[in-house]
């Protein structure tokens, strides 16, 4: 193999390529031999060569020689081979004919030249190899850069030194894109290699974003999405992934339901859309819908994205009515393997203690309200909160690769992460594997996969009754100590089957424990530079287990039963096939189209059982089949729901000036009735980017982007039970024939094959725009929803023998505005960057059949939640409290008939839960190698309802008390706003009812974490081989303002993700006993080499 270098001399050049071809050509001696040679088989056993491999190899085969010039030909251009066996002719043609290069045999040699002549003769554009690097401002190589040739589709990604190579052609376009860097076009000319420098996407507006079934640049996104990326999750070490949101994206609630580690999140993304029907958004993990985000490992997140308006979720028709988050993990890249390694360890405490009654001052009270004891016998002296809390301490290792190389990505981790809260007992263990693999066949196939391994294992502690945790804190009876004689545990003195309140926490063994499988398996077939054909098959399978065993000696209530023990479990599949066909093109460099067809099935089974026992003969056996005596009728489930969809979308833009996406979905699920079991839901989108419009130039310095954006969508609810149209009947009914009493079934709903899906229309109105050169970012929207045909169990007369049918009945509004500022106040060396997020929604009752609803129910008291037509979801609903009687010490209500009597009539509403509006601020600075952050989060205008101080102020029962109730009203203090004890002193207990007087402002403002960080510097680890080595501490939940009186005001006993979803929509800002937040400190540190 002959080749030719580059000299500066093209004569020459020209001289010594003849003289070459000369010798060689004197050289062939022997014509017959070289004739048989030309048709001898010439095998190939790779499928891809480079030039400089397939010459070679074919001349170790042959008698044939290449001759070639290297300034015009890349010996180490890629070779896809079609044609492995066959003649010489045979070989060369079917093989080179990619290439621009012809070649030409003379005697015994292979000529190779380039076809730039015939091209040009032809007027053709003429593909050579590209090549060159990719770097950031600083002049660092940038790994994992998409480059892709928008004349001829092909694409290309950088290695780990930044470098690329591509096919393209003088005067094509070339684009530059990596997520959290800003786009670069840029036309090919005749200077090779290229240098290309990206900058850091701090213009919002042009990140890369993920959107329902693709990614898109942010600036000509036409619908209201709000993101996040893994910038943002990495700062701040949280234990759930939903932490990490609140605060981080306008327009979306976090409301967590209490300071448990292991407490669920309810996320509302503009408001709660329904009411018996979930209002949770629809998870997407990697393109598999997932039941729950609280169990990721919040390192292995690459992005988030929160499809808010309609015209965005549309595309997830049935699933899309309260929004949708798209989570995307991390994945390989094409560049050198990195190791990275975190771990951090927390201690917590609550940031408000409770302050009860010590034993005298208890002591006080309950001979004040006619409670007799011999106190002789009662010489403890208990603080039971000290009992029950302690610090906290949380702990987390997490490990992962990341590497790959032009074919193959790969991304593994693995973490395990422990807390044990701030209450005894209560703890969680969580252990995550995770894989992504990606691997590009050749040109056209390219496949992967990705899986997850979650296993949940935690202990609760009982919460939100007037038995919990919390609440004993209080009521605990502080005369007595933990244990008795015999080492069991002591009781109240006035309830002797009351235990004290560390009983009650420890004495409940019990558990939860989860194991949940995620994963999909894709394929992607390139089959036109702009047609794109992928199929998924995505699969998710969780089985989970609560078990908990009473003492049959240790505790009251376990020497009353001799023992219980529950066990409850279930186990649920899910899976999806879906295929899509996705078109992108773009014409004259001005008009862009895309397209996207698909067709998804999915099939979700439940199954699940419970059972009780009790009178256990051995209290080393904790398990049910220890119990003798089953004290329940046993429980079983079997559910199946199935869907059919089929999406459109289409997507036009004008030179990203003009902007238009319509969608429509049509989904068939099986929880509807066969009349009505398709729904169509169907969105458009527009937006103008005025900005690029020639009158705007002038202005175009200072504001740098300004589009205006407007969306109006249909989207579906179908969060109900499976078989919800059908007329159900309890398996638990019996009935007396004769003297013999025989199992039957008792009907409970009527039928209803009309029952169809709530649907909820969105309009928003939009505007993004930055200004002076990027550094300063906003957008807003306005947004109006209205759901229609709400899901409402519509009760019927009980001489039907029913007592409820689920119809669609009612309408309910939301609507409101978002902001989100984002700046760049310093860019030198001293860097400070600022986000701001402010949203406010209105929530409003349009109709309900003109029927009216209760919820939020508080042990002893009754509902204290109300729907209604007019009114908003959370409203709460009792008497109005005018203070107290100075003369009675008893409490003043609002009444319509002082003479009659307080009445049910007089019943009103007494507050709201709803926040007027929420906000967040995110500051982050850094100078060289030291970074600060710090994050403020709020919400305003919104009400709790301390119902724990119905139970902890209301001296209604011979119980401990809050050190509130010290200046309670007596003769001696008549200006009280604590009314006297309510213990055998009043009627129904008169003084405790629901009302305004346990009503409070839950506004508060709270420094949600702060975090120092030190990064050692780079040229003090190169010796060791470590990329980056940061430490940092963090502190959550530092200072909070606010003026409720409670433990926390950022609690909701009904927002739990066990609890009924009526509850859950209706009740919200309720606090009765629920833990409290914890104040946390961490020290971590990343290792990554």
């Amino acid at each position: 193999m002959y080749k030719v270098t580059t000299n500066h001399f093209a004569h020459k050049r020209a001289k010594l390529f003849g003289a070459l071809l000369a010798i060689q050509c004197l050289a062939t001696v022997n014509n017959k031999a070289i004739a048989l040679v030309s048709q001898s088989k010439i095998k190939l056993h790779d499928k891809e060569y480079t030039l400089a491999k397939f010459a070679r190899e074919i001349e170790r085969q042959s008698s044939y020689v290449f001759l070639y010039d290297n300034s015009q030909i890349n010996d180490n251009q890629k070779i896809l081979i079609h044609h492995t066996d066959g003649s010489i002719e045979e070989i060369l043609n079917d093989n080179l004919k990619e290439l621009s290069y012809s070649y030409k045999i003379v005697n015994n040699t292979i000529v190779l030249k380039r076809k730039i002549d015939i091209a040009q003769a032809n007027n053709q554009t003429v593909q050579q190899l590209i090549k060159g690097k990719v770097v950031d401002m600083d002049g660092k190589p940038l790994a994992g850069v998409t480059i892709r040739n928008i004349d001829n589709g092909r694409q290309a990604e950088t290695n780990s030194k930044g470098e690329f190579s591509i096919e393209g052609a003088p005067t094509q376009q070339l684009s530059f894109s990596s997520v959290g860097y800003e786009t670069v076009n840029n036309t090919i000319s005749n200077s090779n290699p290229l240098t290309i420098q990206l900058k850091t996407a701090n213009n919002q507006l042009e990140q890369i974003v993920v959107i329902g079934f693709g990614t898109q640049k942010k600036k000509d996104i036409t619908g209201a999405i709000a993101t996040m990326n893994t910038k943002d999750i990495e700062d701040r070490p949280v234990t759930q992934l939903a932490s990490a949101m609140e605060g981080k994206m306008a327009g979306v609630e976090i409301v967590k339901s209490s300071g448990q580690p292991q407490a669920g999140f309810s996320i509302r993304v503009r408001g709660t859309s329904t009411i018996t029907a979930g209002s949770n958004p629809l998870y997407i993990l990697d393109g598999v819908p997932t039941e729950n985000i609280s169990e990721l490992n919040p390192s292995d997140i690459q992005s988030i994205s929160v499809l808010k308006d309609a015209a965005s979720a549309a595309v997830y028709g049935s699933s899309g009515a309260n929004g949708v988050v798209l989570i995307t993990t991390k994945r390989g890249n094409n560049g050198k393997t990195l190791v990275n390694f975190e771990t951090y360890q927390g201690f917590s405490t609550i940031w408000k203690r409770p302050k009860v009654l010590n034993a005298a001052q208890y002591k006080d009270l309950m001979t004040e309200v006619g409670e007799t004891a011999d106190w002789s016998k009662y010489s403890a002296d208990t603080n039971w909160p000290d009992q029950l809390f302690r610090t906290g301490h949380s702990q987390k290792y997490q490990a992962s690769v990341r590497g790959g190389d032009e074919k193959t990505g790969f991304y593994i981790s693995g973490s395990y992460q422990k807390d044990n809260g701030t209450v005894i007992t209560n703890t969680v263990n969580k252990v995550n594997f995770k894989v992504n693999l990606d691997h590009q066949i050749n040109k056209i196939f390219k496949v992967g996969t990705s899986m997850s391994y979650n296993r949940w294992y935690d202990v609760d502690i009982p919460e939100n009754t007037r038995n919990g945790v919390i609440m004993n804190a209080y009521l605990g009876s502080p005369v007595i100590g933990i244990y008795g004689d015999k080492g069991a545990f002591t009781v109240d003195p006035f309830y002797t089957d009351l235990d004290n309140p560390v009983a009650l926490a420890t004495g409940n063994e019990h558990s939860y424990v989860n194991n949940r499988f995620t994963g999909n398996i894709f394929a992607e077939a390139n089959i036109l530079p702009e047609l794109k054909f992928k199929t998924l098959f995505g699969y998710e399978k969780y089985n989970n287990q609560y078990r908990s065993f009473v003492d049959p000696f240790r505790t009251t209530e376990g020497r009353k039963y001799k023992g219980m023990a529950q066990l409850d479990q279930q186990d649920n599949q899910y899976w999806m096939s879906e295929n899509t066909l996705n078109y992108d093109k773009t014409f004259n460099e001005k008009h862009h189209f895309t397209g996207l067809l698909g067709y998804i099935t999915t099939k979700t089974q439940t199954t699940g059982s419970s059972i009780s026992t009790q009178n256990f003969a051995n209290p080393a056996i904790h398990t049910v089949n220890g119990g003798s005596m089953i004290t329940r009728m046993p429980t079983a489930k079997d559910a199946t729901i199935t869907t059919v969809s089929g999406i459109a979308k289409i997507g036009y833009d004008y030179n990203g000036t003009y902007l238009f996406t319509a969608n429509l979905r049509a989904d068939a699920s099986s929880v509807f009735g066969p009349n009505n079991r398709w729904g169509y839901f169907p969105s458009f989108s527009a937006g103008w980017r005025i900005s690029n419009e020639g009158f705007f130039q002038a202005w175009k310095n200072t504001v740098n982007d300004l589009k205006i954006r407007a969306s109006w969508g249909k989207v579906g609810n179908s969060q109900i039970p499976a078989f919800a149209y059908l007329g159900l009947i309890d398996v638990t009914g019996s009935y007396v024939i004769g003297d013999q009493v025989v199992p039957g079934y008792t009907p409970i709903t009527l039928d209803n094959p009309s029952l169809k899906w709530e649907t909820t229309n969105q309009t928003d109105i939009g505007l993004d725009a930055s200004f002076l050169n990027s550094r300063l970012t906003i957008a807003a929207d306005y947004y109006a929803k209205k759901t229609v045909g709400l899901l409402l169990d519509s009760r019927v007369p009980y001489s039907s023998g029913y007592a409820k049918v689920l119809r669609n009945l009612g309408d309910l509004q939301n609507k409101g505005f978002e902001f989100e500022l984002s700046s760049r106040n310093f860019v030198q060396d001293f860097k400070w960057n600022t986000t701001l997020t402010f949203g406010l929604n209105r929530n409003k009752v349009l109709n309900i059949d003109g029927g009216t609803y209760y919820d939020g129910n508080i042990d002893g008291r009754g509902n204290s939640t109300i729907a209604k037509e007019g009114l908003a979801l959370g409203t709460f609903w009792g008497y109005v409290a005018k203070g107290v009687n100075p003369e009675t010490g008893d409490m003043i209500y609002q009444m319509a008939d002082p003479d009659a009597g307080l009445q049910t009539s007089d019943m009103a509403v007494i507050g709201n839960a709803t926040p007027k509006f929420s906000y967040g601020m995110t500051n982050d600075f850094s100078y060289k190698n030291f970074n600060l952050s710090f994050f403020l989060q709020g919400v305003q205008g919104n009400d709790i309802l301390n119902a724990t101080r119905i139970y902890t102020e209301g001296m209604w029962e011979p119980r401990n008390q809050s050190a509130e109730v010290l200046n309670r009203w007596s003769p001696t203090n008549k200006n009280s706003t604590i009314p006297r004890p309510d213990l055998n002193t009043t009627e129904d207990n008169y003084n405790t009812k629901i009302s305004s007087r346990f009503v409070e402002k839950g506004s508060y403002l709270r420094l949600k974490s702060l975090t120092l960080g030190y990064t050692i510097p780079k040229q003090v680890l190169e010796k060791w081989k470590i990329n980056k080595l940061r430490f940092y501490v963090t502190g959550e939940n530092l200072l909070t303002f606010t003026k409720y009186s409670g433990l926390d005001p950022e609690v909701s006993m009904y927002s739990a993700t066990n609890q009924e979803v009526v509850s859950s929509n209706m009740s919200p800002g309720i606090d009765f006993g629920t833990s409290p937040q914890a104040r946390t400190f961490i020290v971590g540190l990343n290792l990554t080499f």
